[in-house]
């Protein structure tokens, strides 16, 4: 009896660290949350309709981040190796820590587990993507070319949740694992679930960049579309104007959507990149639904944006 009660106390305890290991896992790896006492203007460059946060390292290096709620979180070698950061081996890949930024001229680190970020091997200094996002509360500012944290007690005024957009985000079993934003557009009378995509990007053509007719440079915020919408646009809607190759890197077709609605606002034209059904197929695995689109930032420009992460809900203003 004596050696029964020895192997049934082993094997609880073992049954309870496991489960202790596994609790202590999710806590590790889910998101938590800033925290800022008052509102964190970060510092910032915009171009094109993207914006790329800039601090300074207290030892004097500036870094160029492009900000990318639909994609990913990542250092570059480059970048790195200008800061003098030592990567360590984790999970398969070698990460580093944000490093010290200088006061006034900083950004706050990821939550969680990703404190920890990937090294790639990729141009420019690294992108804040999804997992950066997904703690806060943030302010997209497009008039204004502001990015801003906002504090910890923030609530939206009657005038700013007059514009309220809920946000879809794919759970598993209750729990968030992914942080991409969903969110509908109307266009041409039609719901159109798409990704919240501040950094989607295009590489124009000359072509393409005589039809434009702008004075923004070539590499510029795009919003993207699957193939098959696209298609069919060009079909239903042969006055829209088209741009058979738009994309110097991809040679993908360009269309102009003349209008593009979202909780009462109307805002356009707005230039869409086609992008492979195959595409979206992948790209929904991150989504809590199939989307169709990505609305970028030359949607977006027309826009003061508030991400509410946390509590899932976008909040769009017109200045």
């Amino acid at each position: 009896m004596r050696k029964v009660r020895v192997v049934l106390f082993a094997v609880g305890t073992a049954a309870l660290a496991t489960v202790l290991l596994c609790l202590a896992f999710i806590w590790w790896y889910l998101p938590g949350r800033h925290h800022s006492q008052t509102d964190l203007e970060l510092p910032t460059r915009y171009g094109a309709g993207r914006f790329y946060a800039e601090p300074v390292t207290t030892g004097g290096v500036k870094l160029s981040l492009l900000t990318d709620t639909g994609g990913g979180l990542f250092l570059t070698k480059r970048a790195v190796e200008r800061c003098g950061l030592q990567p360590i081996k984790l999970l398969s890949l070698n990460r580093v820590r944000l490093p010290v930024f200088r006061p006034g001229s900083r950004i706050p680190e990821p939550t969680g587990a990703e404190r920890w970020m990937p090294v790639a091997d990729a141009e420019g200094d690294g992108m804040l993507g999804q997992r950066w996002f997904a703690g806060g509360v943030w302010v997209f500012d497009y008039p204004a070319r502001k990015l801003i944290l906002r504090g910890s007690g923030f609530t939206p005024n009657s005038e700013t949740a007059q514009h309220a957009v809920p946000l879809g985000f794919r759970k598993e079993w209750g729990i968030r694992t992914a942080n991409h934003p969903r969110f509908k557009v109307v266009i041409a009378g039609e719901p159109v679930d798409s990704l919240f995509d501040t950094g989607a990007t295009v590489w124009l053509t000359p072509e393409a960049q005589r039809v434009v007719n702008d004075s923004e440079a070539a590499e510029r915020a795009t919003s993207f579309v699957a193939a098959t919408l696209f298609d069919r646009w060009r079909t239903e809607h042969p006055n829209w104007r088209f741009v058979e190759k738009g994309c110097q890197r991809t040679g993908a077709a360009l269309i102009e959507v003349p209008e593009v609605e979202i909780s009462g606002f109307k805002v356009g034209p707005v230039w869409f990149t086609r992008r492979s059904d195959a595409t979206y197929s992948w790209m929904s695995s991150f989504m809590d639904r199939r989307i169709a689109a990505s609305m970028g930032g030359n949607f977006l420009q027309h826009f003061r944006v508030t991400l509410d992460y946390p509590n899932g809900i976008a909040y769009f203003q017109k200045p």
